[in-house]
């Protein structure tokens, strides 16, 4: 993968060349940013460019036979390590070998896919995945051998946040004392969940999210529809994975179902309420950050509204809703209700309990509602 082919975040992509030029390139790096955002992308560009034959100021190649194969996901000296089911010792083998091919297509079709999007790919939406101590010890195996190539070789662990305490601290020392010419690069969607001595031992490489122009301009390189691409772009903040996932759901009908969500809080229905969460709890981790994801966004949009601008919508009945629903509820509560749907979203990103996660933030809408 090429830097040309990240929309935007070209202060970054700067950044990253600057320090190869000036041999100041980190031996562990940690690559973090928001899920949907390009944080796999900027990593798997960043080695590209470490790794090409013919580079130039401003990127790789992309034609040499590093660029291709690093495009491919099977270059020798690049060392993947992902989430994926547990395995003993005398399973892991097998396990990888299962997981590798479907990773590498997973990356080619979803650059900017998180967890939820792998766990589909992968078949295991109902399984815990994680970077398991066999994970570690195959990458203790993988730092002693030598560069098939004679150049660098990078580990590059994607949310490693996954690590189980065991796998994590395993890696410790490597990550301390890395043979010449090793490079880490680890991409995380929450950081904050690794443990300590990990973050200590790595360059943080903060990648945010995208502007409105640059996502919708993405989209339409992509063949969607300039209206559709504007919407999807309006209510993806930056993550271009969303915003892919919002033009490609065609006219959302999920304000619909948050109406119904909201008007249960304002009567203080608790039993629709407790049945709600319960429904949620088992729809999936995809589709119970799809549902937040989209009630945050309505949400937002409320807030525009009430502040005196116009939001963008996805349709008439959706702006009349939104409409509604912020003359109804005013500034200073919609404010309160997005900054807990966000809160919730968080926990729900770092594994919390779904139903006790989206339990809580209705009891505390209800409390506000009524206020």
């Amino acid at each position: 993968m090429q830097f040309s082919e990240i929309p935007g975040l070209e202060e970054l992509k700067k950044q990253l060349i600057s320090a190869h030029k000036r041999g100041k390139v980190a031996h562990a790096q940690l690559f973090a940013g928001r899920p949907g955002t390009a944080v796999l992308p900027m990593a798997l560009g960043y080695a590209s460019y470490l790794m090409c034959e013919n580079k130039t100021d401003e990127d790789s190649c992309g034609t040499c036979p590093n660029c291709v194969r690093i495009k491919k996901l099977v270059h020798p000296d690049i060392h993947l390590h992902f989430p994926k089911i547990s395995a003993a010792e005398n399973k892991y083998e097998k396990v990888l070998a299962e997981a590798l091919p479907r990773f590498r297509e997973f990356v080619a079709e979803s650059r900017f896919g998180d967890l939820e999007a792998w766990t589909r790919k992968y078949g295991q939406e109902n399984k815990n995945i994680l970077i398991s101590r066999e994970d570690s010890r195959q990458m203790l195996k993988n730092v002693s051998m030598r560069s098939v190539e004679g150049g660098f070789k990078i580990l590059l662990i994607w949310v490693p946040e996954l690590m189980n305490p065991s796998s994590a601290n395993a890696i410790l020392k490597i990550l301390e004392e890395p043979p010449e010419k090793t490079l880490y690069l680890l991409v995380s969607y929450n950081y904050d969940n690794l443990l300590a001595t990990i973050t200590s031992r790595t360059q943080l490489v903060n990648v945010p999210p995208n502007t409105f122009e640059e996502v919708q301009k993405y989209l339409e390189e992509k063949g969607i529809e300039k209206t559709k691409a504007e919407q999807a772009s309006k209510l993806s903040e930056g993550k271009i994975g969303l915003a892919l996932h919002i033009a490609e759901a065609g006219e959302s009908h999920e304000y619909e179902d948050f109406q119904k969500w909201m008007l249960e809080c304002w009567n203080k229905n608790l039993t629709g309420l407790v049945h709600r969460s319960e429904e949620f709890s088992k729809s999936g981790k995809a589709a119970q950050k799809t549902t937040l994801n989209f009630a945050i966004a309505l949400i937002r949009n409320a807030v525009v509204h009430a502040s005196g601008q116009k939001p963008p919508v996805q349709s008439e009945s959706e702006g009349a809703f939104i409409g509604k629903f912020a003359d109804k509820l005013g500034l200073e509560k919609l404010e309160k209700v997005y900054a807990l749907a966000n809160e919730a979203l968080i926990h729900l990103e770092r594994n919390s309990n779904p139903r006790i996660t989206h339990l809580n933030l209705s009891l505390d809408i209800t409390r506000i509602l009524n206020g």
